[in-house]
């Protein structure tokens, strides 16, 4: 009980201004705990941060960029549609992630236990890997050390993002052989991880499973522009154990019901506006194109047609006298209060390796893989249908070039990521895109109406938020632009 009065005493104070918001205007010491407490209490909290800036900041708005959802009746048309964006637009989510999240697991490292610090490396690779996916380089190797033992850095250097990947990579094979005890020299009591892990209840091999699905993840990020990682992938693939099914998806669950412990996206929704997104036409046309079953799991039918109707990217001051009954909303699949927060799914470990499989050769069946991760999606939004569909529209075809193949990978991995693991969708929508072969800039995506591009240019990266810009001057790098690429981008 003390860890849960903990995680809604986290959301209280979360939605507490005006949605959070002004949050980033508070004075945080980035290099101190914001939480205190045992690291029990502290990994409770990093967690539960982390939930607040991936869900409620970086899907949302990832959700806008990967054109899922549309800004909707209720709203004039909103900025960060038009890609109209200011540095000050990314403070939220950093704050949370950087100087509250990251800062909780440093404590934790530090102050706790051998099995909560291997948990806490594990979860604190994940964040980091997220804000190189966003931001490119980051502070890194200085981040965090501001007390005086530490050195005393309050503007901590940037550091190169592939130099990041690399070093996350090698923090994750000393997590796993943390909790597998490897060299034999820790007791049970070390390896105890506890009640803080709200994810997987203290489970050592969850965690390892987790932190060699997060590899494959680093590893195949740079698959395209790096097959050297090659060997790395095919050894991991024969040796590791992975995410495989929806016990193991790594995910922060909220029962929704008691005080103000609600899915963060949710809350932030409720405790403003409200929801207003519905569905892009981007999607929408896609998900009807194929026929695609799922197209009524994600996405609610129009209150006054029953149908599935989405909106132009852009495009609702265009619409005379827009009503919310003529568009579908996101479903109770990708919006409710008892939603969780998934850091991880099975399928896109499924998707993973079947990618793996393809460019690489590793034991695993590509085929195989690919089927069992749309399998496992249309399972987990309750579609029906699902060997029609691998008959048809998303039959995956052994005998395709690679890039044919990658294409199919690619567009199905999208198309799970909607409502769900938003972050990733735009993220991996920007990988599968190769020069030549743009299936999602140059084919799916559609310039939104009045966006501040020209035609058929989208963002590719995140401005630096203000406060780097404000507080780091000295390293926070200037002159950034919404085109650059992060390293693995092609």
């Amino acid at each position: 009980m003390k860890i849960f009065r903990s995680l809604l005493i986290i959301f209280a104070s979360t939605f507490a201004v005006s949605c959070g918001d002004q949050l980033a205007e508070l004075n945080l010491d980035p290099n101190q705990s914001t939480s205190g407490g045992t690291g029990d209490e502290v990994l409770v909290a990093a967690i539960a941060e982390y939930a607040v800036a991936l869900d409620a900041y970086f899907n949302e708005e990832d959700a806008i960029l990967a054109q899922y959802w549309a800004g909707g009746p209720g709203v004039a048309l909103i900025d960060q549609e038009r890609y109209f964006r200011t540095p000050a637009d990314f403070n939220v989510e950093w704050q949370f992630a950087t100087m509250q999240a990251l800062s909780d697991l440093r404590y934790v490292r530090d102050n706790a236990r051998p099995g909560l610090v291997a948990v806490s490396e594990v979860l604190s690779v994940l964040i980091n890997q997220n804000l190189v996916d966003h931001y490119g380089d980051i502070p890194y190797s200085e981040a965090l050390r501001g007390a005086p033992e530490d050195g005393g850095i309050l503007a901590p250097k940037y550091d190169d993002a592939k130099t990041i990947y690399d070093d996350l990579v090698v923090r994750l094979d000393a997590a796993v052989a943390t909790l597998q005890n490897a060299d034999g020299t820790l007791d049970e009591d070390d390896l105890e991880i506890g009640e803080a892990d709200i994810i997987y209840d203290g489970d050592p091999d969850a965690w390892i499973a987790l932190a060699n699905s997060l590899k494959l993840r680093l590893l195949m990020r740079q698959s395209i522009t790096n097959p050297a990682v090659g060997p790395a992938v095919i050894d991991l693939i024969a040796n590791g154990t992975f995410i495989e099914n929806l016990a193991g998806m790594a995910r922060v669950t909220f029962p929704g019901a008691e005080g103000l412990n609600q899915n963060p996206q949710y809350l932030r929704r409720a405790s403003g506006v409200g929801q207003f997104y519905v569905a892009s036409e981007t999607s929408t046309d896609v998900l009807t194109l194929t026929a695609d079953p799922r197209a009524l799991k994600i996405y609610n039918p129009a209150a006054n047609t029953g149908t599935l109707v989405g909106l132009t990217q852009g495009g609702i001051n265009d619409v005379q006298d827009p009503s919310a009954a003529d568009y579908s909303f996101p479903s109770a699949v990708a919006y409710g209060q008892t939603n969780s927060v998934i850091l991880m799914s099975h399928w896109e470990v499924m998707f993973l390796r079947a990618e793996a499989a393809m460019r690489f050769g590793t034991a695993d069946d590509e085929k195989e893989m690919f089927d069992a991760a749309v399998t496992a999606h249309f399972a987990f939004v309750g579609a029906t249908g699902i060997d029609t569909y691998l008959e048809g529209a998303g039959f995956y075809d052994v005998t395709a070039s690679v890039q044919e193949k990658s294409n199919m990978i690619g567009l199905q991995k999208w198309i799970s990521m909607n409502g769900l693991q938003e972050a990733e969708g735009w993220i991996e929508s920007r990988r599968f895109d190769v020069a030549g072969d743009n299936m999602f800039t140059d084919g799916i995506f559609v310039t939104p109406v009045r966006s501040v591009f020209p035609e058929g240019q989208f963002p590719s990266i995140r401005l630096y938020p203000q406060t780097e810009l404000s507080f780091n001057t000295a390293n926070a790098p200037t002159g950034r632009t919404l085109f650059q690429k992060v390293f693995w981008d092609n």
